[in-house]
């Protein structure tokens, strides 16, 4: 394959990395607020776009309860999908799965299931509550030898809903530790401005908040600091709207276009 393939394919490649962008960016240090915004049963939907052409969709699910190694969990998800234009390139069919505590304040299981380029990657992360470790088992091979976390360590998709149920409580900025079983990573967050957002699901006031992903090889592929900006709506829903930032190949957005919840009719426009 020459190098111009190579690029275009490793352009696509990237693609599941912009959810990644969008969940690692979304932590927070504060207390648990009684009316906070229950998010059990809701679906969010994604555009994502690489400079001015969609590559796909990403979706991100609060599923409730689950059990976990017999232990009373709080399960979520995420998924990405290349569109077809994409797809002839490089088709990408990724689902992400995390599994906390019921106070969400650690991560007990992460799974991932990863269809790319015809290759099939089947991956389930154990986080040990007592230890203190997390390890990445690959389904086919030995497990990785287990890496050192902190006991408040979120996965990369719990982390946005645990954002959610958290009151900012005059917090301006802070940092929290990430890991998806292969690396951990320190998270910097501060909120930049206030600004109004419109996106395919309508126009919202929005947080504006920065984040500093350091030491992020192995997650957004670059051995170096990386900054990404996610607009969350300024109320009790919190609802991250949009994100973007620049990886490797240039830059990126997601954009919601859709928010469906239990009992309730979608919400989307096209």
């Amino acid at each position: 394959m020459d190098s111009r393939n190579d690029t275009r394919k490793q352009t696509v490649v990237l693609v599941p990395l912009m959810l990644s962008a969008l969940v690692f960016s979304v932590v927070w240090s504060g207390r648990i607020s009684e009316g906070s915004f229950q998010t059990d049963g809701e679906r969010l939907t994604y555009a994502l776009r690489w400079g001015p052409v969609r590559a796909g969709t990403a979706t991100l699910e609060s599923l409730g309860r689950a059990e976990v190694h017999g232990r009373q969990a709080l399960h979520f998800l995420s998924a990405i999908q290349t569109d077809s234009f994409a797809a002839v390139i490089y088709s990408v069919k990724d689902t992400l799965e995390g599994f906390t505590d019921l106070a969400m304040s650690r991560t007990l299981l992460y799974r991932k299931n990863q269809e790319e380029g015809g290759e099939l990657n089947h991956a389930e992360v154990v986080f040990d509550t007592e230890k203190n470790t997390a390890t990445y088992c690959k389904t086919g091979h030995r497990c990785r030898t287990p890496i050192p976390i902190r006991s408040d360590t979120l996965d990369p998709v719990s982390c946005i809903f645990w954002f959610r149920s958290f009151s900012l409580g005059g917090v301006s900025e802070t940092r929290i530790h990430v890991s998806d079983g292969r690396t951990a990573v320190w998270v910097a967050v501060r909120v930049v401005s206030r600004e109004q957002i419109t996106t395919p699901a309508g126009t919202f006031a929005t947080l504006k908040v920065e984040a500093t992903v350091e030491r992020s090889r192995g997650i957004l592929m670059r051995d170096q600091t990386t900054k990404l900006l996610v607009w969350f709506t300024d109320n009790q829903e919190r609802l991250p709207v949009m994100a973007q930032g620049e990886l490797v190949l240039g830059p990126f957005i997601a954009e919601l276009i859709e928010i469906s919840r239990p009992g309730a009719r979608p919400t989307r426009t096209s």
